[in-house]
């Protein structure tokens, strides 16, 4: 399969909408313009035959083609929860509650809850070891219909998070996670994310006692890359093929640890519609994340300064005056 790069000219088609047209949608829709004309983002690239693009058909999803499909966020659906499954230990604690940090900057303005942990056996779902690993996994679908159970009245959506591999159906290997995005609900490992897993002999790894995890930048760095990648196929936002992009689909870890942390005008536009957050404000509450002092953070260094860069941005196109007092 080849693959083409998107023209400017697509870029700008899908990032308007000729259904929206109000004063205030023209003055939104020109900030976006004018963020793909600008050289804060960057091409869509492949590096490997083995990437995500290159191995699986992915329909581009404008921004009209979001709007006309997605339904916007009810007053009455008002938090995103992070459902812990298995034992964590005090490191594993620590990365849950930087993970809402940093879904709650990412996803500005909406509120972000980590739930109590449920052991695998409250959960009910198949276990088995990995003939290839010799680690535990968690059968995936069995979460989901855990999830689709338990979920509250004023969720958003319920991410589940486990440090336990997981595998969806007993001819496959693994995956890293899996969503029903109908109900609004999800699971994904961390455990693959973890340079230990490939390394390291599985020690104490059962489902009920797996409790050791070292959250190292990296580890922190790629949780928080699948977490808002995911969650963000929950507001309807489809894999992207415009630009290098924090919603591009990744085939396998190497190209995950490639893939960008920030949203491409057209997806952000998607969210900003979902969530009617300010831009700005959601850019600089990213930018607190990454300038932390409690966090491991040094691979966070790229995305730092590219924020500051967008902030920039916006401050040199009168980003606040075009928007003041308009609704959002």
């Amino acid at each position: 399969k080849s693959f083409k790069r998107k023209t400017k000219i697509s870029k700008l088609s899908a990032v308007k909408d000729p259904l929206k047209q109000t004063r205030h949608h023209r003055v939104i829709e020109s900030i976006f313009v004018s963020m793909c004309n600008s050289k804060l983002f960057e091409d869509l690239t492949v590096d490997s035959n083995q990437d995500w693009i290159m191995n699986h058909y992915t329909e581009e999803q404008t921004f009209k083609d979001w709007s006309l499909s997605y339904s916007v966020v009810k007053n009455s659906k008002s938090t995103i929860y992070i459902q812990p499954i298995g034992t964590f230990c005090k490191e594993g604690h620590r990365l849950l509650e930087w993970l809402q940090s940093y879904c709650s900057a990412f996803f500005h303005g909406i509120k972000v809850s980590v739930l109590s942990a449920v052991s695998v056996s409250k959960v009910g779902c198949n276990v088995r070891s990995n003939s290839g690993t010799g680690r535990c996994q968690l059968r995936a679908t069995d979460i989901i219909d855990f999830l689709k159970k338990v979920r509250m009245p004023n969720a958003i959506c319920t991410v589940a998070v486990t440090m336990i591999d997981l595998y969806p159906r007993d001819s496959w290997n693994f995956v890293f996670g899996l969503a029903s995005l109908t109900n609004g609900v999800g699971v994904f490992s961390f455990a693959r994310y973890n340079d230990s897993f490939y390394t390291a002999p599985p020690i104490q790894d059962s489902a009920e006692n797996y409790d050791s995890v070292e959250v190292t930048d990296r580890l922190l760095w790629r949780a928080c890359k699948v977490m808002s990648h995911e969650i963000g196929h929950m507001f309807g936002v489809k894999h992207c093929v415009y630009y290098n992009c924090a919603m591009n689909g990744s085939n396998h870890l190497e190209e995950s640890d490639r893939r960008t942390e920030h949203l491409c005008p057209i997806c952000l536009r998607k969210l900003q519609e979902a969530l009617k957050f300010d831009l700005a404000d959601r850019y600089s509450a990213l930018l607190k994340f990454c300038k932390g002092t409690e966090m491991p953070l040094q691979e966070f260094g790229v995305y730092k300064e590219w924020l500051a860069n967008a902030l920039s941005f916006l401050e040199t196109s009168n980003y606040k005056k075009k928007v003041a007092g308009r609704p959002r």
